[in-house]
């Protein structure tokens, strides 16, 4: 509720107890009542648990802990959208890269991220913030009008008197220098920053939770390696139990199936507490409770990557990048601070009118011209100055650590391809030796531990192929995330089936 700058001045003469009369109590009561009610501060209270998602006790200590297979699909039990956001952002050039994986799991998992991610709503309240100071800034640029009312009572002896009066008062600054410009200019510069700020946020939440979804997939790859492994040591060591009670192994051997074994068993453990990390990671992003429970292990598989291509030239990425932008606009901003700062050194010229109940007004013109402030003015330029020297060097440096980043990502780009073509062949090798190994060992001619040896070697290769599988993403999202999203050039991947799992 809004209402006008209202000042109300009431005064009793206590020395002889005369009260103000009742229509005057009133109407005071009646004003300050108004004022009371369009108060804006409202009583907050603490968030409700179960409304949070929080369980009675941690995941850890329940029944349903560890290795629980339970699962909660990523569109349940969702907390309602952010008012301060819109997931239509989702359909802009800083996310849409998301859909040249044409894998609909990560599509979904994306715009849940975004639509109730809490660091993302935190950042659309940073923008309306920013938004509701260039309006402050700008309305110095025109006049003000102020409606002041005032009841007073005086008593001298026996002689009481009453005044009440209501003034309507305009005040205008002239912006000669254009100090009030320059600060209006900062204010919208910041303003446009922040806005920068926050798609360079869901530039960068998009990219975190695509890397966390295919490594989570990829992690989850390994974990079934890992049980084929142990499947395979299970059954050496049943037959080398056999044998040393046949007589045909010793005990070294018997000794060395079961450390391989508990060996195995290990690694899954930890493989698991890797997975169910990652799926917690996954859930702070959506703005849900960390129980650990997010997917099914089945149908996830890690999509084959095209050749990128990109129509995006190194002059243009300054332009594109919105961190660059949104430094670009904070130097900017800066430099409008500075000129402010020099300004406010200069004289204010201000004209003020105003006019009572009986249609009594007045003009008046007033200059204002600093002479003494201990060097407070100058002070402030000076900082002004400083800070727009440091915003150009911090623009400086990410301009050039951007194009390395780049470069970089794009030499990985051909590296990483390239060492996936030979890991894939390395596995095809491994699997060849693995079927000649077993042939010869069902014929007697190999050893079981040869065997052992060659499929080890063989999941070792398939563990190798997901691993550089994984990174190949993870560094295509971080071009994407460094060319500021859609690219305008990409093939899109072969569709996966991500989305059954879901």
């Amino acid at each position: 509720m809004s209402y006008p700058n209202t000042s109300i001045v009431t005064r009793t003469n206590t020395s002889t107890g005369a009260a103000v009369p009742a229509k005057r109590k009133l109407l005071s009561l009646a004003i300050f009542a108004a004022l009371v009610g369009c108060s804006g501060i409202e009583n907050r209270q603490a968030p409700d648990p179960e409304q949070l998602g929080i369980p009675q006790q941690w995941q850890t200590l329940g029944t349903n802990s560890g290795n629980s297979e339970q699962i909660i699909p990523i569109d349940d039990s969702v907390p309602d959208a952010s008012p301060l956001y819109s997931p239509l952002l989702a359909t802009t050039a800083q996310t849409r890269w998301v859909k040249n994986f044409n894998d609909s799991g990560l599509t979904l998992l994306v715009e849940r991220v975004l639509a109730n991610n809490a660091g993302l709503a935190a950042e659309a309240a940073k923008v309306q913030s920013a938004g509701a100071g260039q309006v402050q800034t700008e309305s110095a640029l025109y006049p003000t009008l102020d409606l002041t009312g005032s009841i007073s009572q005086s008593q001298t002896g026996d002689v009481s008197s009453d005044k009440q009066s209501v003034s309507l008062n305009a005040g205008f600054e002239l912006d000669i220098w254009g100090k009030l410009s320059a600060r209006e200019k900062e204010a919208s510069l910041t303003f446009a920053a922040a806005r920068a700020d926050f798609t360079g946020s869901a530039l960068d939440l998009s990219a975190e939770t695509a890397t966390g979804w295919y490594n989570l997939i990829a992690q989850k790859k390994l974990l079934e390696l890992y049980k084929r492994r142990e499947d395979t040591l299970s059954n050496a060591l049943k037959v080398v139990e056999q044998g040393y009670n046949s007589g045909l192994k010793d005990v070294e051997d018997l000794y060395n199936a079961k450390q391989s074994l508990q060996s195995e068993k290990d690694n899954i453990t930890a493989q698991r507490q890797v997975i169910t990390e990652q799926v917690r990671a996954l859930q702070v992003l959506l703005g849900r409770y960390p129980d650990g429970r997010l997917l099914s292990e089945a149908g996830l598989d890690l999509p084959e990557l095209p050749q990128f291509k990109s129509e995006v030239l190194p002059s243009e990425l300054i332009s594109r990048s919105p961190t660059l932008q949104a430094q670009w606009l904070t130097l900017l901003a800066a430099d409008a601070g500075l000129a402010a700062a020099n300004r406010d050194r200069f004289p204010s010229i201000s004209l003020s009118a105003s006019v009572d109940q009986n249609i009594d007004w007045n003009l008046m013109a007033s200059l204002t011209q600093p002479l003494f402030n201990a060097g407070k003015l100058a002070a402030a330029e000076d900082q002004a100055a400083a800070n727009v020297q440091q915003q150009e060097k911090l623009y400086l440096q990410a301009v050039f650590s951007s194009f390395a980043d780049v470069e970089n990502a794009l030499m990985q780009e051909t590296t990483l391809e390239h060492r996936y073509k030979l890991a894939n062949e390395n596995l095809q090798t491994a699997r060849q030796s693995t079927e000649l190994a077993l042939n010869q060992y069902q014929l007697g001619l190999t050893e079981l531990d040869t065997l052992l040896s060659v499929q080890k070697s063989m999941l070792d290769a398939e563990a190798q192929v997901i691993s550089l599988q994984n990174q190949r993403l993870a560094n295509r999202i971080s071009l994407y995330q460094l060319l500021g999203g859609d690219t305008g050039a990409e093939s899109k991947v072969k569709p996966s089936n991500n989305a059954e799992a879901l």
